[in-house]
């Protein structure tokens, strides 16, 4: 698996060398991280995340890392923007950035103890590839 950028949906899959496993991870923490990384995306400090905005973010967390976003990380950007952007009008709010963010961690913790380790990041990866291949009728 390659690894990915930014929290949740800030994704974008870059070309890079495997990192060992990360510590677990706290709700709390998450909701901090969501709402420092929209702050800083925000450029024009309307409250509000454009595609042009969240694009030049990941843009920037790239390069600052040397890595270089694919063609697939960009597409990738694009549908988890879509995904939080359900009004499609090329707007996400703080608050809805915030609750994407939350709504990925809780999906991820299994066990519901307000943290998710790197075991439960695995397998809710794999029943989450499950869930879409059955969707997808494969």
């Amino acid at each position: 698996m390659s690894r990915c950028g930014l929290l949740l949906l800030p994704m974008i899959c870059v070309s890079g060398t495997a990192f060992a496993d990360p510590p677990p991870v706290r709700r709390a923490d998450v909701v901090n991280r969501a709402a420092t990384m929209f702050d800083r995306a925000d450029t024009n400090h309307d409250g509000i995340l454009t595609r042009e905005e969240y694009h030049a973010a990941l843009a920037a967390i790239a390069k600052a890392k040397s890595a270089t976003p694919t063609e697939k990380g960009w597409a990738m950007v694009d549908a988890q923007f879509d995904a939080v952007d359900q009004s499609h009008t090329g707007r996400i709010p703080r608050d809805a950035f915030i609750a994407a963010a939350t709504a990925h961690f809780d999906g991820a913790d299994l066990n519901r103890d307000g943290i998710v380790t790197p075991g439960e990041a695995r397998k809710a990866a794999k029943m989450k590839r499950k869930a879409m291949k059955a969707a997808q009728g494969k």
